[in-house]
């Protein structure tokens, strides 16, 4: 499930990536590149979409798809971290050395040893 949910969420990535790039700026931007650009608004852009609809499709577009990507940043955040599958590299090494402290090898104070000075159990 949680694979499933971040392969959408970078699907939805990169298509919002594309609908942003294709929206036609002050300089054209890459909708440009489809004949959009022009003074006369025509090409394949401007045959699919028709003369304004360019603008406002892809602007439909994005504004879905990124109210989608910010619903699936909080769902991803809200599933438990034992769903989610492997730690990272770091967490898994700070796991190890929280395991293997240093202290653990040592007696306890109960074992009958004299307090070392300095302690705040050792008398003077």
């Amino acid at each position: 499930m949680f694979t499933t949910v971040v392969a959408v969420h970078v699907l939805v990535c990169l298509v919002l990536i594309l609908s942003v790039l294709l929206q036609s700026g002050k300089g054209g931007g890459l909708s440009s590149a489809f004949g959009a650009g022009g003074p006369s608004g025509g090409g394949m852009a401007g045959q699919m979409f028709g003369g304004r609809g360019a603008a406002t499709f892809l602007g439909k577009v994005t504004t879905v798809l990124a109210t989608l990507y910010m619903l699936i940043v909080i769902g991803l955040n809200l599933i438990p971290d034992d769903v989610q599958g492997t730690r990272s590299i770091i967490q898994e090494e700070a796991l190890r050395n929280q395991q293997t402290s240093p202290a653990q090898g040592l007696p306890d104070a109960e074992s009958g040893l004299p307090p070392a000075p300095g302690d705040p159990g050792s008398t003077p």
